[in-house]
Formats: C-alpha cells, structure tokens, sequence
C-alpha cells in the first residue's frame, strides 16, 4: 500500500522544521511546522523513463525522479529533500508506474491515482 501525496508533504516540512537554525531574538513562541506547497506531475511526452517532477516549497524548485528506482535525474530541488522523496516514490511505485504507462497509452489515470494518492 503507498502512501499518501499529503504524507510526503508532512514528511518534507517535518525535515525543514528539524533541520532549519533556530530562530532566537528573545521570543518565547516558536513555529512547529510548515507545510510548503507540494506538487507532483507527469510528462511523459517526450521522455522514455518513467519519472516524477516534484515542486515543492514557495519559489518552484523542480526536480525530476525516476520511478523505477527513485534517485534524482535533474533540478534544483535541494538534495536534502531526495532521500524523503526516494521512499515516497519506492512505496507508491506501482501507482506511479501504472500512471505512466496509462499516460503513454493517451488515457487519462488522474482520478484513479488520487484515489490512490490520497488514500
């Protein structure tokens, strides 16, 4: 079973909220999470591997992922993120592969993988 598009955007804030330098100036309170706007597309137009691009946070950083195996083919996504993203895409290969195989063959899968996506 995968897991969901939310997850992987919980999952990405949650590394910037342990990982980013604390930020004093005698205030007491302090922010616990930020969800960053996350998406996800597939363009498999001209491209023979199957792969993800991801944007993720405020200012569009892409980077593109292959399915097959997770690691970052191209962009300017920090590395940081990469290994969160290589275990989202291990756990719903199967969605993500289906997807674009759907996608090559001119169907339309959008309503089944956020079925899936979001489940």
């Amino acid at each position: 079973m995968g897991v969901s598009a939310e997850d992987l955007q919980r999952d990405l804030a949650m590394f910037d909220a342990l990982n980013s330098p604390s930020r004093g100036g005698g205030s007491i309170g302090f922010q616990l999470l930020k969800l960053q706007p996350l998406t996800l597309r597939m363009e498999p137009d001209h491209h023979a591997r199957a792969h993800i691009h991801i944007d993720y946070g405020r200012v569009r950083h892409t980077a593109s992922f292959a399915v097959d195996t997770g690691e970052r083919l191209v962009g300017q996504l920090p590395r940081k993120y990469d290994k969160k993203i290589a275990g989202w895409i291990e756990k719903n290969r199967g969605v993500l592969q289906s997807a674009w195989d759907e996608l090559k063959a001119g169907e339309d899968p959008r309503e089944r993988i956020l079925a899936n996506l979001k489940a």
